[in-house]
């Protein structure tokens, strides 16, 4: 992101810059348990409450911002160690803002984005203006963690990733050249956060309307989990070659509904030719996911939800080579070990205690989403029965 016309975080910068602050990234979230076993405990105590929060409804329910704050809560437990009580305003003002913002952007920039000075002549609704005030509202909110952190730092025992990162600071303070600051910290915090959390919310969002619309395939992959997991604990990571339906329809829904189907836009840094086209230093390039995801050469009917297609003939579970939502190559999404981990393990938990019925008051006339920087699901609410 841009903070005082400099290009700061992960998902925008590029070179030397961006290989060491990823580097320096993955390797602290893993150790922090960002997508494996240790973090499956935070999720599982999210899915809890979720579920609890659900069922303590009167009426219907519209999950999206329900399921916000549990993705604030999943992330923020590696970044900033905190867990938030679920009906704190400052986190439902947070997750609203979250909302609007990824609805209101353009993947593509946009006029005002193009011509920055339109942006005093244009009205305080506009999405730019939208976006500006979600990003200012992150950025406050990770500064105001930053110092709280920095007041109380413990440099023999950090407990998150801004603790550690703050260490590095210290230990990098007189290396005039280091690329490890204050504003990148909050720059970084800002990518992550802003794009996981939201990102998540909405991929869960979009699979509890999916089984509203497929409740066949609602009950197979609750046949599935019954008879492998039971309803005695939640589904866990190591069930998971167990439940190759429940992966497939996972699969299934990233496919048919994956939360970008554009990658983040980035330049390419020197002339390049690719399949016989040129590609001149300094043009800016995004993958389109949506073609490769969507492709009826391949696939042969992709605008039909079907979990089969990934099922082999003996049952097992079936990989693909043209599945990639989180993008392809070197830039692919720092984030998909845990939206992976969280995405199964929340919508298997919901799967497994509730059936899913659409509120006819609120019938789904677009089931293609809402685009925005991503794609998010379209106005829905659902009648929440308890499974017995």
């Amino acid at each position: 992101m841009a903070m005082g016309g400099e290009m700061l975080g992960v998902m925008f910068v590029e070179g030397e810059f961006w290989k060491e602050q990823r580097r320096f990234s993955l390797h602290h979230f893993r150790n922090l348990g960002f997508g494996k076993r240790s973090h499956e405990s935070v999720i599982h105590e999210e899915a809890k409450e979720l579920i609890d929060e659900i069922l303590d409804a009167d009426g219907s329910v519209k999950l999206q911002g329900l399921l916000g704050i549990s993705s604030i809560n999943i992330l923020w437990a590696v970044m900033g160690g905190v867990r938030f009580p679920r009906k704190d305003p400052q986190l439902m003002h947070l997750v609203d803002s979250l909302n609007k913002l990824f609805r209101a952007g353009d993947v593509s920039g946009g006029l005002v984005n193009a011509f920055p000075f339109l942006r005093h002549f244009v009205s305080e609704n506009h999405r730019e203006n939208i976006v500006q005030r979600g990003f200012d509202l992150v950025e406050s909110f990770i500064q105001k963690s930053v110092n709280e952190h920095k007041a109380e730092l413990d440099i023999a025992n950090p407990r998150d990733f801004i603790d550690i990162y703050l260490t590095e600071i210290r230990n990098n303070s007189n290396n005039p050249n280091t690329s490890f600051t204050e504003k990148q910290l909050i720059a970084a915090c800002t990518d992550v956060f802003s794009a996981g959390a939201e990102t998540g919310s909405a991929t869960v969002a979009f699979s509890v309307m999916l089984m509203c619309l497929f409740p066949e395939v609602m009950r197979k992959v609750q046949k599935e989990i019954d008879s492998v997991v039971g309803q005695n604990r939640f589904p866990s990571t190591t069930d998971r070659m167990n439940l190759p339906y429940v992966e497939a329809t996972m699969a299934e829904i990233f496919r048919f509904r994956g939360a970008a189907p554009l990658t983040v836009p980035h330049k390419a840094l020197r002339d390049t030719i690719l399949q016989g086209h040129r590609i001149p230093g300094d043009t800016v390039v995004m993958n389109n996911l949506y073609s490769v995801q969507m492709d009826p050469e391949y696939w042969g009917d992709p605008e039909n939800f079907r979990p089969e297609r990934f099922i082999n003939a003996d049952g097992t579970f079936r990989k693909d080579e043209r599945m990639i939502p989180f993008g392809k190559g070197r830039r692919l999404c720092l984030g998909e070990p845990l939206a992976r981990m969280t995405s199964f393990l929340l919508f298997a938990a919901l799967v497994q205690h509730l059936d899913f019925e659409l509120d006819p008051a609120v019938p789904v006339t677009n089931t293609e989403g809402v685009a925005g920087f991503t794609l998010g699901p379209p106005e829905f609410r659902f009648l929440p029965n308890p499974r017995h």
